[in-house]
């Protein structure tokens, strides 16, 4: 089971104000990719091992608000209080119902009193064992947690379960027992599941909390996929030509941010109306080491477009790259825009959407970063960013809003002819996308950077 504690804390230091509203957005963004992605795991998890997630998840975000003073955390104080209690309120208790006992020898009298005090101190009693179920609630979802909480919840439970034979030594220990037996029952099964999942994915989740907004709202193309971990492409180490052209080290690169978009509504419209560029589509070839990738040849429309932004937010010009490879029956809608959301610590977004007609064996199930290079046989060098796997051919790129990568990505934006984009179908085939950016390309460019600045 994942700690999603330091992953919202490394969140929300991402945040420029750290607002009960900006942090309310975060925790909501990030309940919800963890409930779609764990719902979209195949085989798929039982409903009880989701709602242990998301529990821990809520667990992680009440600590998160009472460091940052958003609750008066009430249960830390509730779970400190009944400690000292049970001890001064137990020890007398003890005493009462045994002097009555003895003092009284006769039948009915003596033996009638020590059930009636029993009953009168026991709501004392079970006092204490709901508030430290309050203590003990909170660990369950962490795998972590449970043992610092438990023996000082059983120390005071032990002594009057010795000393109240009957009453106060029933209710006492039947209250504390079943939250206890609870704690342990975790089948191997869905503890491996959560550990696989939550380890390669709700870290890339986390980070990208409000990349999902963006994804939903932007652009119609909705695709029917199955849920896959994320993963960032590995280069491909087949080939010398297929290698060259995805580049060795594009994945474990650092990343970096994207400039894009819009300039005013003439030169838009202008920019539509443009002549068709290059582009290319290399696939991996199966059947031993000297077989040669296939090439399809494509096209690349360039445009500026409007596209709608957040509530409250006008609309924004964005940089639309469209490029179509018919014999594949694939296109690709890549879409780079400026980044206008503060929980997001991207400068520039790539929304890379493919539409894919045919027998299905070229449905996109990876990508990696866009590179760019300045001509067609050359060796790309990846922008600085982040890929992030929405669902089967759809993904989005968070490009890095650090000054330093920004200057760099800008300048391979602006100045370089060619881009690359790896991809990974289902199969497991690999293949490269190449495609031109060319006059018209580079003119969308140099508005969009203009107006963004």
């Amino acid at each position: 089971m994942a700690d999603y504690y330091p992953l919202l804390a490394r969140a929300l230091d991402a945040l420029p104000d750290r607002t009960p509203a900006l942090r309310k957005a975060v925790y909501d963004r990030a309940r919800n990719a963890l409930i779609s992605q764990l719902r979209s795991l195949d085989p798929p998890l039982s409903e009880a091992d989701i709602d242990l997630e998301r529990r821990a998840l809520d667990a992680a975000i009440e600590r998160l608000e009472v460091d940052h003073g958003g609750l008066p955390a009430p249960a830390n104080d509730a779970a400190q209080a009944p400690e000292p209690a049970p001890q001064p309120i137990a020890e007398p208790a003890v005493p009462e119902p045994l002097p009555p006992g003895p003092a009284g020898a006769e039948p009915a009298l003596p033996a009638a009193n020590p059930p009636f005090v029993a009953a009168v101190r026991s709501p004392e009693a079970e006092a204490e064992p709901r508030e430290a179920p309050i203590a003990i609630a909170p660990p369950r979802p962490g795998a972590t947690q449970p043992a610092p909480p438990e023996p000082s919840v059983l120390a005071p439970a032990l002594p009057p379960a010795e000393d109240p034979e009957l009453a106060a030594g029933d209710v006492a220990a039947g209250r504390q027992r079943p939250r206890i037996d609870v704690v342990p029952p975790h089948t191997g099964r869905s503890r491996v599941l959560r550990n696989a999942f939550v380890g390669g994915v709700l870290a890339v989740v986390i980070a990208a909390i409000a990349v999902a907004a963006f994804l939903l709202r932007d652009r119609p193309q909705i695709l029917p996929s199955n849920g896959v971990d994320t993963a960032e492409t590995r280069q491909p180490e087949g080939e010398a030509k297929f290698g060259d052209r995805v580049g060795g080290d594009a994945a474990s690169a650092p990343r970096a941010d994207s400039g894009t978009s819009m300039r005013a509504a003439a030169p838009a419209n202008e920019s539509t109306v443009s002549v068709a560029q290059r582009a290319e589509l290399i696939e991996e070839v199966g059947g031993g080491e000297n077989a040669q990738p296939t090439l399809l040849q494509g096209r690349v429309t360039w445009r500026l477009d409007t596209v709608n932004g957040e509530q409250g937010q006008p609309l924004q010009t964005a940089v639309v790259a469209t490029v179509t490879i018919p014999e594949a029956n694939l296109t690709l809608v890549m879409t780079i825009q400026r980044n206008l959301d503060t929980t997001l610590p991207a400068s520039h977004t790539v929304n890379l959407a493919f539409t894919q007609t045919g027998d299905g064996g070229r449905t996109i199930q990876d990508v990696g970063l866009l590179q760019a290079k300045d001509d067609q046989n050359a060796r790309g060098s990846p922008v600085s960013g982040l890929p992030v796997r929405v669902r089967d051919n759809l993904f989005l790129i968070g490009l890095s809003s650090l000054p330093n990568d920004i200057e760099r990505n800008t300048d391979l934006l602006l100045h370089k002819n060619w881009f690359d984009l790896a991809l990974r179908y289902t199969s497991g085939r690999r293949a490269v996308l190449t495609f031109e950016k060319g006059a018209t390309g580079a003119q969308v460019m140099q508005n969009a950077f203009d107006a963004w600045q």
